[in-house]
């Protein structure tokens, strides 16, 4: 008998692992997998998948068994997933994100809509960008469904890679940009100063930092990057920070609040735009007066995307040039 010494047997078991995730294993496993996570024990995950423990064990047992390596380590009555088991995990999710929208795909299809479109936004694509580059799709194709979806960044970003979104339409600060995603450039913005329409002030040509340092203001809210970033505007300009406050993150806000009382603020450059063109804010031409931030950018999975995602990102960059040269 020929023994296999210790470098063969080394070398043998990251090919026994690949061999066992491209041919063996099973959608099935990989739920076991997700429960036995998510759950914390063989108990919880088995009520959770509604089946018996033994059932949830032998799963494991043939997962440990083709990979050659142990999934889970105990910690107390809990499990905790080791690091080879965290990347199954990614796998697992994925998989089922994508069994998620082939599902939702084909009863799309059975229901004889011709694509669906699940699009996030931040509010600053809310404005222009985004229902200009949504018009130009429904107008090429009526059939496509498009979902937009606006809660919180973070949420979001976990939505497009668990493929409950194709898209995100969204400014990220450099340091907190994902780097597992993709992004498109589609444009740069500056927030705008604006006052009220209704403002007694509005109709002034000139108004200076001190004066308007004494106005109601809406002002980010805190441990926001907006909110850094007038803080830091207004020590530039060696002023104490605005006392007669309202405070928010939400556009509408901030709008419907800006065409009822006189207040001071800042919007991006495209919403400042169109609320001018309707009355309700007036763009102040201070020196200095914007804010710089990063850029719009469409961002995806480093995957290929679908024909319907990659011709929506087609309109949108149009949309932005467009939106770019009007500016």
């Amino acid at each position: 008998m020929v023994m296999q010494d210790s470098s063969q047997a080394q070398g043998s078991a990251p090919k026994q692992a690949e061999d066992f995730v491209m041919q063996r294993l099973t959608l099935r496993q990989l739920r076991v997998l997700l429960a036995l996570a998510n759950e914390g024990s063989v108990s919880a995950a088995a009520e959770a998948l509604h089946v018996t423990q033994p059932a949830v064990s032998k799963a494991l047992s043939e997962l440990e068994s083709g990979l050659g390596q142990t999934l889970f380590l105990r910690r107390g009555r809990r499990i905790r997933a080791t690091a080879l088991c965290e990347r199954l995990l990614v796998l697992a999710r994925k998989l089922q994100a994508d069994l998620r929208r082939g599902g939702e795909d084909v009863a799309s299809l059975a229901r004889g809509v011709s694509g669906e479109l699940l699009i996030g936004a931040t509010n600053a694509a809310l404005a222009d960008l985004l229902p200009d580059a949504v018009a130009a799709l429904k107008a090429e194709s009526p059939g496509v469904a498009i979902s937009v979806r606006t809660h919180a960044l973070k949420d979001m970003f976990d939505d497009l890679r668990q493929g409950r979104l194709d898209l995100l339409i969204a400014r990220v600060q450099g340091p907190d940009a994902p780097g597992d995603l993709e992004r498109m450039p589609l444009m740069r913005q500056r927030e705008l100063l604006v006052i009220s329409g209704c403002h007694p002030l509005a109709a002034s040509r000139q108004l200076d930092w001190e004066l308007l340092a004494q106005q109601s203001w809406i002002w980010p809210l805190p441990g926001t990057r907006m909110r850094a970033l007038q803080d830091a505007k207004f020590r530039s300009k060696d002023l104490a920070l605005p006392t007669n406050l309202f405070q928010t993150d939400d556009l509408m806000v901030t709008i419907s609040l800006m065409r009822r009382m006189p207040l001071v603020g800042y919007l991006p450059g495209s919403v400042a735009r169109v609320a001018a063109r309707e009355g309700h804010v007036r763009i102040l031409a201070q020196d200095d007066a914007g804010l710089p931030l990063d850029e719009m950018c469409a961002w995806h999975m480093r995957e290929p995307q679908s024909e319907l995602v990659d011709r929506f990102k087609q309109l949108l960059a149009a949309a932005a040039a467009r939106l770019e040269r009007e500016a």
